[in-house]
Formats: structure tokens, sequence, C-alpha cells
């Protein structure tokens, strides 16, 4: 076999809202100072429980409204920013194809081609659904992990990534 293909790894995705939204939500604990903004509100609603505890007032409608608001916050607003995003700009709703090899990330979408190099990609970390590729310490392309058809494919692409960036 050509080691040209053998040093290549190629996902094909189409990613549906439900695989965007949980991808945005997973990757806000890679985001370093960005992620104690979104603690900050379940914090905030655990305050607005606990306090009439506290003071020995009564827990009311309003309290309980304000910490429901409070929890959802980041959910609430991830799926406001995917939907937008996704209703805005039909592109964004694939199919996306992205090809991995020595040189970078090569990204096909019905409108564009696009190759990112390693130096540009600064770590790929894998969780058990997603690949997060970071383009920049708080940006990353998520690429669904159920799109690797080839069990392989996820070994070489270890293989490749980890001889230009960080791969966790």
């Amino acid at each position: 076999m050509d080691t040209q293909v053998l040093n290549r790894v190629s996902i094909a995705t189409q990613s549906t809202f439900w695989d965007l939204f949980l991808g945005s939500l997973l990757i806000i604990r890679y985001q370093g100072w960005f992620m104690i903004f979104h603690i900050v509100f379940p914090l905030a609603g655990l305050f607005l429980l606990t306090t009439p505890f506290t003071t020995g007032d009564r827990l009311g409608p309003v309290e309980i409204l304000l910490a429901l608001l409070a929890f959802s916050f980041t959910p609430l607003i991830t799926a406001l920013a995917v939907w937008s995003a996704r209703r805005r700009n039909k592109l964004t709703n694939g199919p996306f194809t992205y090809a991995f090899d020595a040189e970078g990330m090569h990204t096909n979408g019905a409108a564009f081609n696009q190759t990112i190099r390693w130096s540009a990609i600064s770590r790929v970390r894998r969780t058990k659904r997603f690949l997060f590729i970071f383009i920049s310490p708080i940006r990353a392309l998520c690429i669904p992990i159920k799109s690797l058809t080839v069990p392989e494919d996820l070994d070489r692409l270890r293989s490749i990534a980890s001889e230009h960036t960080d791969f966790r």
C-alpha cells in the first residue's frame, strides 16, 4: 500500500445540532479561564437557593425561577449560539471532510477547501464522544468520534498528530 495513503486519515462528517451543542458544552472544560465564567452562574443559583435558609426567610418562587435561570444559563446560551450559527449560515451544516497528514489538517466543504498546518494547531484532545482540534487557546473544531468509521483511524491519527502537536 502507498505510504502516502497510510500516513493520511480522512474523516467525513455531518454534525447534527445535538453533536455541536454537546461538543460546545464539553469544550468548555478545556478553555481555561473561560470556564470560570461558566461556573459563576450555577454558583449564583446555588447561592440564591441557600440564602433564604441561612437568613431564616422563605424560599419564594422568584428565587426558584432566578436559580433555574442561573443553572440553565450556559446550556441555553450555547443552544442559542449553535442554533443561530446553523440558521444564519447554511454552509455550517456540512457535510465536511477532514483529512490529516504530515502537512496538517485539510478541511473540505461545499464551498471551501482549507488547510491548517500543524504549527497552527496548538493541541488535540480526545474525549469519549469527540475529537477537539484546537486552533487557538479557546477555539477548536469539534469532530464526533462516531464519524471515524475505521477503528484503526484513531490510532493512525494519534500517531500523525503526536509528531506535530500535543495529543491527549
